[in-house]
């Protein structure tokens, strides 16, 4: 590295191979809890809090299932398949112009993401569409599949992909099983309206897969009478609704490829271990997404082998995490306000009645992630300006990063973002530290100031 003319010595981070010795999670050995380890004895608490979180392994994927991660042509088109088979529809805005070819492929959205299904039949106008096409005309599912989703701008995909997948779904996946089960019932009962509500509170099956009748139940006419937790799937309903993040089967439902068996996703039932009654702690979306991207011994997971298809998890993972942050901000409101009560005294003092110039109702710290660092301007308002401007750049290439490829059997670095921005993350702090102890550009007089720069926001890893 070289900047401001002076030669930096390249740190390695060594090799990933420090274990959490609760959940098996693999860690480099700078990633361990300064608190707590010793050189002999180092611990990791980013992955399971010191064994507070405790979720399920990924299931065991059949042969056939397991043999298409290692396929580069299904890997290639991973979105494209999990499209075919999601039920439920994913609203965002998606920019597309940013892979050209001439680049890493990168998933990149703006504005809000939701996830909406809609009703049992389709549409006569329309036609099928996401959860519907596992239950109008099933004799030529694949087909109607492929009428649906060939387009001159889509590539083609592989039938025999297609249809292996429309017969392990059918037999397999809990929620196809649970909303076909649905349409035999009425169909032998002659029965015209009729809706499917998916259960979210019920006993905690982390540890187990579906069972048949443990996701939803069926009933006839307009009358649900469910919570207003649960998701109530009408035979004709009109719109799409809008599915919560709230609801165990958000990601399930998205996201068939990496959870071919319907297993549940996140819910605000659950706690963290060994904690009970009113005292328990929540298990946020933060802890159980962050569980979830990190590699483990012996443990094969989808999610970490899916390419493209993970970014896009990461990136929808993400979304629910800061609405989560924002809605704890927009509940707490008058905890937060004291820091801009002066801000407000400030325009009334200039003749403002109305609060047309105080800013939106709800404030953001300024520490919410994308937003003012004002710590830094104060800083250099005592210190003054910063006398250097250096350039960090990451190179997919560093040894860390091509031995972490390798020892896990993957090719494509670029579709690990997770490893990327640790690698990153401990070769700036290292550099920080660097300048720091050599003094190479003289006396740090507010290191803090570097790290206010580093923004990595993926999983708060």
């Amino acid at each position: 590295m070289h900047g401001s003319g002076v030669l930096l010595e390249y740190v390695d981070c060594g090799d990933y191979d420090g274990v959490c010795e609760f959940c098996g999670a693999f860690f480099w050995f700078s990633e361990r809890y300064l608190k707590l380890s010793t050189a002999q004895h180092p611990r990791y608490h980013r992955c399971c809090k010191g064994c507070l979180v405790v979720l399920p392994y990924p299931s065991r994927m059949v042969v056939e299932f397991h043999a298409f991660f290692r396929n580069d042509n299904f890997l290639r088109d991973i979105r494209a398949y999990n499209s075919m088979f999601s039920m439920t529809s994913f609203g965002a805005n998606v920019d597309d112009d940013v892979n050209d070819n001439r680049g890493p492929y990168m998933f990149k959205i703006s504005g809000q993401i939701s996830h909406k299904i809609g009703s049992l039949c389709p549409d006569l106008e329309k036609g099928p569409r996401f959860l519907q096409l596992y239950l109008f005309d099933t004799e030529n599912e694949v087909d109607n599949r492929f009428r649906v989703f060939n387009s001159p701008t889509k590539r083609n995909l592989d039938e025999g992909i297609v249809t292996f997948l429309v017969s392990f779904f059918r037999l397999n996946n809990e929620y196809v099983r649970t909303f076909k089960t649905a349409k035999d019932v009425v169909e032998q009962h002659n029965i015209t309206s009729y809706y499917v509500r998916l259960f979210n509170n019920i006993p905690d099956r982390r540890y187990d897969l579906p069972s048949p009748g443990s996701l939803g139940c069926i009933g006839s006419g307009d009358d649900s009478n469910c919570t207003r937790y649960d998701i109530v799937v009408h035979s004709n309903f009109g719109l799409p609704q809008r599915i919560s993040k709230l609801y165990p089967s958000f990601m399930p439902l998205q996201y068939p490829i990496l959870f071919p068996y319907g297993e549940d996703g996140w819910s605000p039932r659950l706690k963290l271990r060994n904690e009970l009654g009113s005292d328990a702690r929540d298990l946020t979306v933060n802890m159980y997404y962050v569980y979830q991207i990190h590699a483990r011994e012996h443990i094969w997971s989808p999610i970490l082998n899916a390419c493209r298809l993970f970014q896009q998890y990461l990136v929808d993972a993400y979304t629910c995490i800061e609405e989560g942050r924002l809605e704890y901000i927009a509940k707490h409101q008058e905890s937060l306000h004291s820091e801009y009560v002066g801000g407000l005294y400030h325009v009334l003092s200039k003749g403002d009645r109305e609060a047309r110039y105080v800013g939106k109702r709800v404030f953001l710290a300024a520490s919410f992630t994308g937003g003012p660092h004002q710590g830094a301007l104060a800083m250099c308002k005592v210190y003054g300006n910063p006398q250097y401007f250096i350039t960090f750049t990451l190179n997919v290439k560093w040894p860390e990063i091509t031995r972490y490829m390798d020892a896990h059997g993957q090719k494509d670095p670029h579709s690990r973002a997770d490893i990327i921005a640790k690698v990153f993350k401990m070769k700036v702090h290292a550099f920080i530290d660097f300048l720091k102890q050599e003094k190479t550009f003289g006396d740090v007089d507010a290191c803090i100031l570097f790290r206010l720069f580093i923004t990595l926001n993926v999983l708060s890893i």
